[in-house]
């Protein structure tokens, strides 16, 4: 087990670790913790319920709204077709047509004339009294000037711009009716004008013989009444758009019109915000008349009721919340008993009484938190008794150690005296090979985790060649190759050594003689390159699976083998993986050894495993 910042836990703190995990405010930390739940809970819960009564309330409306929007246009049609029967009856009048015909030429009877004209507004008064929402009609004869009027209420002729546009908009239409706003003179209101209803036809008798104009103008209660139910208290909308997309009825100011005519291609149903207000629109069609009608309920009420439904389930958290507080609290103070003898526990084992036990009442998860304290409490003590004595006898061991190496010391010491003595005695060659097996001796007494320079490494090479070539094996031709530049580079101590005696004890064991040894040591690719060739035996692939897979097993009594592998595994442990060892050997062809290692300068010291 470890702490923050990797300093290892003492088996005698890991009482104090557990208890500082769990002491102090737990029971608050689990009832903050329960009622946060319960709290996010809760308002999820009523989340859901609050955008699901919305779109169940919209939904509805929008349902109901769609319904009442086509009633009110069907009765809209049912007004427009009575406009267009009693049209068509002042057209196929006769004593109209014949009147508009004489009227283009002049009479000179005026009284006559005169008397024609009453007969025909008498008849067009006869007509007019089925279809109150008519308030004047205005005759044209082909030349363009007004004949007849029939005037039931106090709206005038419409003005003359509005008359024009009106007359402009007819003229593509042969008999069939438009429709139109104007401003009309008026005797009874203030500003002496009002906004009508103007719908104007073509005369055409059963010939389909054009004889005239015909203009009629009609409050706007022929519409406004019957859109009444859309605008109830005012907060509707409507638009009324006549067959050819003008503007026809609106209860809205400009702004908001010219907002609603930008939406006559949008789908519908649809939202829409005006002066801060959400209404919700819907569009049908008077086919095959060609009127259009977009109403719009407004939704403030309903966002006032979900206001409403806001604080309801607000104060119902509260009370939730608050509930759940109290109950949690209760409930906890049951399951928490046995965390409070386990608290007590872990302070007296804390004090250092490992004999500590606690009590187990239930088989629960606490129970079971129990047992395992009480086998952790029985386990630690055990722990720090063996510990105990695993430091007593690596005291021993230590001991036994230093003792071990003093022999190896005082046979250095021997033979450092040997070659003084051989060496004033005029045996140099011996005296110089007992300085060499000093040399390793010495070299070889350090530890192995103390780096060495690639230079003492391969003087080290050269005395072990000259050990065997002098007592063992005989002339051989070594080479060693490395620029002076590298041999200050840092290395682990004895990579080489098992190498090269591999290359004595197997490569040359059955050669006499032609045997060439070399070692070649560059840089490339930002590495240290260690190359170590012979014209040996060779291996044959067997043996060189066995040196060079970790799993392969060694023969039994393969101590140069046990060395080699030896080498390949502190260089994967020290270097890591974008280091190692590579072998090329064939049968009776020699061996070729490669070493990868980093490049490493600086003062020598000690290296750690795992950094490369």
């Amino acid at each position: 087990m470890k702490f923050k910042g990797g300093s290892r836990l003492h088996p005698t703190n890991w009482p104090g670790y557990i208890a500082g995990k769990i002491k102090g405010s737990f029971k608050i930390k689990l009832i903050v913790l329960l009622s946060c739940m319960v709290t996010l809970a809760f308002a999820l819960a009523g989340w859901m319920v609050y955008r699901s009564n919305i779109q169940l309330m919209e939904d509805e409306i929008s349902k109901q709204f769609s319904i009442a929007n086509e009633q009110a246009l069907a009765r809209l049609e049912m007004s427009f077709q009575e406009i267009n029967r009693v049209s068509q009856s002042i057209i196929l009048n006769p004593s109209i047509e014949l009147f508009l015909r004489q009227n283009i030429v002049p009479v000179s009877d005026s009284y006559t004339q005169f008397k024609n004209r009453k007969y025909v507004e008498e008849q067009l008064n006869m007509l007019l009294v089925d279809a109150p929402s008519i308030r004047s009609v205005f005759l044209y004869n082909e030349n363009g000037e007004m004949t007849v009027l029939s005037k039931t209420g106090a709206s005038g002729e419409p003005g003359t711009d509005d008359l024009n546009r009106l007359m402009e908009k007819l003229k593509p239409h042969r008999g069939n009716m438009v429709w139109g706003r104007a401003e009309a003179a008026s005797t009874i209101d203030q500003d002496g004008h009002r906004t009508v209803l103007v719908a104007a036809r073509r005369m055409l008798n059963e010939k389909l013989i054009p004889y005239g104009t015909m203009v009629m103008v009609m409050e706007e209660s022929l519409v406004s009444k019957v859109l009444r139910d859309l605008t109830e208290n005012g907060s509707g909308k409507v638009l009324l758009l006549e067959p050819m997309g003008g503007m026809l009825y609106s209860n809205t100011d400009q702004s908001e019109m010219e907002q609603l005519l930008q939406l006559t291609e949008a789908n519908y149903p649809r939202y829409v915000k005006m002066n801060g207000i959400t209404y919700l629109f819907v569009r049908h069609e008077l086919i095959p008349v060609g009127f259009t009608l977009y109403g719009g309920a407004s939704l403030q009420e309903i966002q006032r009721k979900n206001k409403d439904i806001i604080q309801v389930l607000a104060f119902a958290g509260i009370g939730v919340i608050l509930l759940s507080a109290l109950l949690i609290t209760i409930s906890t103070r049951t399951l928490l008993t046995p965390l409070a003898h386990l608290m007590q526990g872990l302070r007296t084992l804390r004090s250092g009484d490992f004999t500590v036990r606690i009590r187990v009442d239930s088989g629960d998860e606490l129970g079971y938190i129990g047992d395992s304290f009480n086998s952790m409490a029985e386990q630690v003590s055990e722990l720090i008794n063996k510990v105990y004595l695993a430091q007593i006898s690596q005291r021993e061991s230590e001991l036994k150690a230093i003792q071990a190496q003093l022999n190896p010391h005082y046979l250095h010491n021997l033979f450092n005296e040997l070659y003084w003595k051989l060496y004033s005695n005029d045996q140099e060659e011996a005296a110089l090979l007992i300085n060499a097996i000093s040399e390793m001796l010495k070299y070889s007494l350090k530890s192995i985790q103390t780096d060495t320079t690639l230079g003492e490494e391969l003087h080290q090479i050269r005395n072990y060649i000259k050990i065997q070539t002098e007592l063992f094996t005989g002339e051989i031709e070594s080479i060693i190759q490395a620029e002076e530049s590298l041999l200050n580079l840092r290395m682990m101590r004895s990579l080489l050594l098992p190498v090269v005696e591999n290359v004595f004890v197997h490569a040359f064991r059955d050669m006499e003689k032609d045997r060439v040894l070399r070692i070649k040591a560059f840089l490339l690719k930002e590495a240290l390159h260690i190359e170590v060739a012979d014209n040996g035996c060779g291996m044959d692939k067997e043996t060189l699976r066995t040196l060079t897979e970790a799993e392969a097993v060694l023969p039994d009594g393969n101590k140069t083998g046990i060395g080699y592998k030896s080498v390949l595994r502190r260089i994967q442990l020290v270097y890591g993986p974008a280091y190692g060892v590579e072998i090329t050997s064939s049968k009776g062809k020699g061996t070729l050894v490669h070493m990868t290692l980093p490049i490493k300068s600086g003062t020598l010291g000690s290296h750690e495993e795992g950094n490369g």
